[in-house]
């Protein structure tokens, strides 16, 4: 039993860094079709109204996938957390039809992932998008 949770554990953590990965190569594909270079986008600082609908997201992350006594300094040592954590800044510069697709894709999306699209499509409905 000790064993297969533990298989689960690393095949999870194994998932979320592969989708990880692709996510960054999708973002750079979305950034590339908006005439933005990747490198851009990591070295200009987001706007204002961006960094702070981030923080936001992140601290709806900390809140539901940390236990109360957990500083959101170990958020990255949790994949829930961490899933949620980067999907907070993807999904903001991600075009809405590539963040649709990756919020619904129920293999891949955990529980973190889910957290920061609920918040997502919260903000850009109540928002009216960016």
């Amino acid at each position: 039993m000790n064993t297969s949770v533990s298989s689960r554990n690393a095949t999870l953590l194994l998932r979320i860094s592969c989708l990880i990965w692709l996510l960054a190569i999708d973002v750079n594909a979305a950034v590339s079709a908006n005439a933005l270079s990747a490198n851009r986008l990591l070295k200009e600082p987001l706007p204002l109204a961006l960094q702070v609908r981030i923080r936001q997201c992140r601290q709806r992350c900390y809140q539901q996938t940390l236990a109360e006594q957990t500083p959101p300094a170990l958020c990255r040592s949790r994949p829930d957390c961490y899933m949620c954590h980067d999907y907070c800044r993807v999904l903001v510069i991600a075009e809405w039809s590539l963040a649709a697709a990756m919020c619904a894709d129920r293999n891949f999306c955990s529980r973190g992932c889910r957290t920061a699209c609920q918040f997502h499509r919260h903000y850009t409905t109540s928002k009216g998008g960016d």
